[in-house]
């Protein structure tokens, strides 16, 4: 070989350019690309490997809720429902944190969670159930990446009809 350095600068490059864009996102990035994107946004995150996203929005009189790969136009799950259809579930102490938000499609319902636990440690997940959470049938758990959650989920969501949930 004539040029090893210049074929190394190459598969260097080349590497670099295959990485998911998000890792190099900061918080504060995703924050504004999720604002661009929804006027009225509840959540945000993407799956471990940064592959997926899940963006849930308020579209009033609606919710918007989107599942699928991170940065395409049109996503695998890509639905709107009404608020009613909806719910959220808020609970801070001196322990842990804790912010649900649920979206029911017709027999099916997508929960989004994030926050600490015991530990202090930031978590976050998108839970699916046939049925309700509390009485359904639990179908999977995906893991996001708490690094790239946008998380408003709060009290002040009553303020656009989405019902809080009952026992948390």
């Amino acid at each position: 070989m004539k040029h090893p350095t210049a074929l190394l600068l190459l598969c260097v490059g080349m590497t670099l350019a295959l990485l998911p864009a998000a890792h190099a996102d900061t918080s504060d990035t995703l924050r504004d690309a999720h604002y661009h994107r929804c006027a009225k946004p509840v959540f945000y995150a993407q799956t471990l490997n940064h592959k997926k996203e899940v963006e849930i929005c308020i579209v009033t009189p609606s919710v918007s809720y989107s599942f699928g790969k991170t940065g395409a136009e049109h996503k695998e799950m890509d639905i709107t429902v009404p608020a009613q259809a909806t719910r959220y579930a808020y609970q801070s102490n001196q322990v842990i944190s804790l912010q649900e938000f649920s979206v029911r499609n017709g027999d099916t319902t997508y929960q989004v969670s994030a926050g600490s636990n015991d530990e202090g440690k930031p978590f976050a997940a998108l839970d699916v159930y046939r049925g309700s959470p509390d009485t359904g049938k639990h179908l999977a758990t995906i893991t996001l990446d708490p690094d790239t959650v946008v998380n408003d989920i709060s009290h002040a969501l009553q303020d656009e009809d989405i019902p809080q949930q009952d026992g948390f």
